[in-house]
């Protein structure tokens, strides 16, 4: 068996470690978040999905879903690694999305993508992103951004992980108690630990107990990408 203290103590390495999410990374422009916790009698799991576009990758190099995935039951260490980024973009009919210099705007001229291969339209009308919420930073140019923020807007089941790229990181016969795309979530790069967050102590009962009644949350979720930013301001 296992105990929420344990579960707790290695979300806490994690967060010592900045291997635990942190919403308001320097490089990482936040879009989307999603929370699946997986438990039986001997094993507990925890996958936590950050979308968000990285400068440093660039265009479609720069969005991705980083998993961070947690558990008594792994053969590497918790938190992130390479293999748990996935690629959810690309270019479409060999046309590049963003400009050729920086690939941090869309290129006007530019009319599809690539989502999950799927041959997607992309969204130029700057009064659509103010309905979304999203205040253009550019008079005239609609940055990567501001673009992945619109697509988990309109299309957030195409950014989480699926069901095939979960079953592949969890073991045969655990099961998925609790499912969350907002919760309330510490301030990682203050120093808030995730044992002194009221979210994660709560998953951390779920998962001890296999009752996700114990999941009774207080605070208002913070997930949005509007709470945090800082992120990619780096």
């Amino acid at each position: 068996m296992f105990t929420a203290k344990q579960i707790l103590d290695q979300l806490d390495g994690c967060c010592a470690d900045f291997t635990f999410p942190l919403l308001d990374n320097g490089y990482v422009h936040l879009a989307g978040t999603k929370l699946s916790a997986y438990r039986d009698d001997n094993r507990w799991m925890l996958i936590i999905e950050i979308i968000g576009f990285s400068y440093r990758g660039g265009g479609h190099n720069g969005i991705t879903n980083c998993l961070h995935v947690y558990g008594n039951c792994l053969d590497y260490e918790p938190g992130t690694r390479n293999e748990n980024f996935l690629y959810l973009t690309g270019d479409a009919d060999d046309s590049n999305s963003f400009d050729d210099e920086q690939e941090f705007y869309l290129r006007p001229e530019a009319t599809h993508f690539l989502m999950r291969n799927e041959r997607t339209a992309i969204v130029h009308d700057r009064d659509a992103y103010t309905k979304a919420g999203i205040v253009l930073e550019d008079e005239e140019k609609i940055s990567a951004f501001e673009f992945l923020r619109m697509l988990d807007y309109m299309r957030h089941d195409k950014l989480v992980a699926t069901e095939q790229e979960i079953t592949e990181r969890i073991p045969a016969g655990i099961s998925k108690i609790l499912e969350l795309h907002k919760w309330f979530h510490p301030d990682c790069v203050s120093g808030e630990l995730a044992s002194q967050n009221e979210t994660f102590q709560m998953i951390a009962s779920v998962l001890e107990t296999g009752n996700p009644g114990l999941y009774q949350p207080t605070y208002l979720p913070n997930t949005h990408w509007h709470n945090w930013p800082d992120g990619g301001t780096l």
